[in-house]
């Protein structure tokens, strides 16, 4: 197991303040959040700011606040792509879309971009991995790729990696352990926080992602001691990303900061006990059959396409 923070978390301060904090506080690395400085200074400048600190860039995550020309997913597939291949990063997150299925516009946005994309990253050493998503809202229901069986289904057609959102599956029709179980065996991050209800004046869907997900391991309601000790005792040693939310952390006081991400660090290690003997690298029901080339996966994505009637037969 290696612990990782997401920039995100602390995203007001220069990337030189986060990246000596996350070693401070115990951290192996980061899953770098898409931001201005990140634009500005690109993916050389980070990858040696990175090393300067003994830091791993682990992963690649779009902007988590509105940034120009990052919101069509035919550019920011690419875009991200090209970042995480100057930066040294594994792994590039996507959420899935924000379409009623795979047939509307911005459904074959997605999986036009998706496409591209595993064309791009074939012979590289990064991959696309799919994050489930957050229900904030009970129309997010009826989005596609919502439910962890069909997200799972979509990722095994491709062969695509997965990242498990703990407060994110404990909005979803699943318990943790169920998330976890549906997932399990496609997983190479778990994006870890708590799931807190917040006082009732705040109970308002667009401030959730800051006061209801994203909480404090051990804050919340959340089985997550019990959580990570299954995960050691699977074997599981990826990234377990640190992903609190800026008011949880308190952002406005560096020192609450150190604090609050030294307090996340000992959780994490407190639990997860049992030590790591083998990095898993693929899922075992795929650990014997040689690795999909990008033209087997843009196969498998044509007939999910199909499936979808968003193709006519020759």
């Amino acid at each position: 197991m290696e612990l990782s923070l997401s920039t995100g978390c602390i995203y007001i301060y220069p990337l030189r303040f986060t990246f000596s904090i996350a070693r401070e506080s115990g951290f192996a690395g980061v899953e770098l959040v898409v931001a201005p400085e990140v634009e500005l200074r690109a993916g050389r400048y980070v990858r040696r700011l990175a090393k300067s600190y003994g830091l791993t860039i682990f992963s690649l995550h779009p902007p988590i606040l509105p940034l120009p020309g990052w919101s069509d997913y035919r550019t920011i597939v690419p875009r991200l792509i090209d970042l995480a291949l100057e930066a040294g990063a594994g792994y590039v997150v996507l959420h899935p879309p924000n379409a009623r299925s795979l047939a509307d516009d911005r459904g074959r946005r997605y999986v036009e971009a998706l496409r591209e994309g595993l064309q791009r990253t074939e012979g590289t050493d990064v991959r696309i991995a799919l994050e489930n998503r957050a229900f904030f809202r009970p129309r997010d229901r009826g989005y596609v790729l919502s439910d962890l069986r069909e997200l799972r289904a979509f990722a095994d057609e491709l062969d695509l990696p997965l990242i498990l959102d703990t407060s994110h599956a404990a909005t979803s029709s699943y318990s943790l352990a169920e998330a976890y179980h549906i997932l399990a065996d496609r997983l190479v991050n778990i994006h870890l926080s708590d799931l807190r209800s917040p006082p009732w004046p705040l109970d308002i869907s667009y401030l959730h992602t800051y006061l209801k997900h994203h909480q404090m391991p051990g804050d919340g309601q959340l089985p997550l001691a019990d959580f990570l000790s299954h995960l050691a005792a699977d074997g599981y040693c990826g990234p377990i990303t640190l992903e609190i939310s800026p008011i949880a952390l308190r952002i406005w006081w560096p020192p609450s900061v150190k604090r609050q991400l030294a307090r996340c660090v000992a959780y994490v290690r407190r639990a997860f006990r049992v030590p790591c003997s083998n990095k898993r690298q693929r899922p075992p029901t795929t650990e014997l059959l040689p690795p999909l080339t990008s033209n087997d996966r843009v196969l498998a994505l044509e007939f999910e396409l199909h499936r979808h009637n968003l193709l006519s037969p020759d």
